[in-house]
């Protein structure tokens, strides 16, 4: 079962709410927290590309269906069409461009895919499968994805290292890129010895390739003061809405700073407070340290330490204040427009029996 809790202050004010002789009630949460469950799919648990699916599904890089009971669905290994994959490289890359593209009679203006694919097309990152055509439900091909991977990563990636010989890898389009795709370790193949380039890659496939890719993007880094300055930016805006008790612009603001997962479970945890008749405060009492623990082109990890925070609580009457630690990880994004937000903050030490949790079984 995967369980994360309400991060952020909002886990930090639940320890004080539990020790009111009251309960902040959920109302009006509905969206919010449909919103949220699209962050918790149920069928990724133990799954061999757990870590990228997840990762790409709280960046807002993978989105997943409702079945009939309302579950949110990845299907990490049902194939992917040529459509979803390049909407899912162009969304990872951040790619933008203001060129025409080629023109394909089956990509027509206004369908969800049409953007993506005028995109890439324009970048030269994929091709049509005729000259007029791009077969946009067509499945896509493990030897076309290592293709349009090496494409779009070969001005930020080094293609270096020995090329695996895979035996049943023959000599055509594709060739050269899955041997780059392989010096680079994006790809490993399906055995030691073959990679089936004309099986239909799954989603799961898809989004690995697109991960090893990303992991790999170090000629652009950002300067680490930039990347603490979203945190404390972030941190400095919140207490100011919330010591404001201005709630219903918490969604605006914060947004300016976060995406993704952060963004939405923020949003549907800090609804408990709006318009219950509760007085929420937050006062920074020590700052925090930070440590840079991974960074490429477009991600970063940081590790926040040493910082404490008064949370207090006022309603019907009574008051509760606690000093709390705000020790965690925070997971950042590049955006299309250069900037960087935070898509994930997951605190330190949190007991599985100690917070107000959301399951997805």
């Amino acid at each position: 079962m995967k369980t994360m809790y309400r991060s952020l202050i909002v886990f930090l004010a639940a320890i004080v709410v539990l020790a009111l002789p009251f309960q902040a009630s959920k109302v009006s949460a509905a969206s919010a927290e449909d919103t949220l469950i699209s962050y918790y799919p149920t069928d990724i648990e133990d799954h061999w590309a757990y870590d990228a699916l997840d990762n790409f599904v709280n960046a807002d890089l993978l989105k997943g269906s409702l079945d009939s009971e309302g579950n949110t669905l990845v299907k990490p290994d049902l194939a992917i069409s040529r459509a979803e994959f390049v909407a899912i490289l162009v969304r990872a890359l951040g790619l933008t461009t203001d060129e025409s593209g080629k023109t394909f009679t089956d990509v027509p203006a206004g369908k969800w895919f049409s953007e993506p694919i005028r995109i890439a097309s324009s970048l030269g990152i994929v091709n049509g499968l005729t000259a007029t055509t791009f077969g946009p439900s067509e499945l896509i091909k493990r030897g076309e994805i290592a293709t349009m991977v090496v494409r779009a990563f070969e001005s930020s990636v080094k293609f270096e290292g020995e090329a695996k010989s895979f035996s049943d890898v023959p000599e055509y389009f594709a060739t050269p890129f899955i041997a780059k795709a392989s010096q680079a370790g994006i790809v490993r193949g399906a055995t030691a010895t073959t990679f089936k380039p004309y099986a239909n890659a799954t989603r799961a496939e898809a989004v690995v390739m697109v991960q090893r890719a990303l992991d790999l993007q170090t000629g652009s880094l950002p300067e680490d003061a930039a990347l603490t300055a979203v945190i404390d930016s972030y941190e400095t805006k919140e207490a100011e809405v919330i010591n404001a008790q201005q709630f219903d612009k918490l969604g605006e603001e914060l947004a300016k700073f976060m995406t993704g997962y952060a963004l939405a479970e923020s949003i549907y945890s800090y609804e408990d407070y709006a318009g219950q008749g509760y007085t929420l405060k937050l006062e920074k009492l020590t700052p925090q340290s930070y440590e840079i623990v991974s960074k490429t082109d477009r991600f970063a990890t940081i590790h926040a330490t040493g910082s404490t925070y008064n949370v207090s609580i006022e309603g019907n009457g009574e008051s509760e204040t606690q000093t709390v630690p705000r020790d965690g990880i925070y997971l950042l994004k590049k955006m299309e427009d250069n900037s960087w937000k935070i898509y994930l903050y997951a605190p330190d030490d949190v007991e599985e029996d100690g917070g107000d949790a959301i399951a997805a079984e």
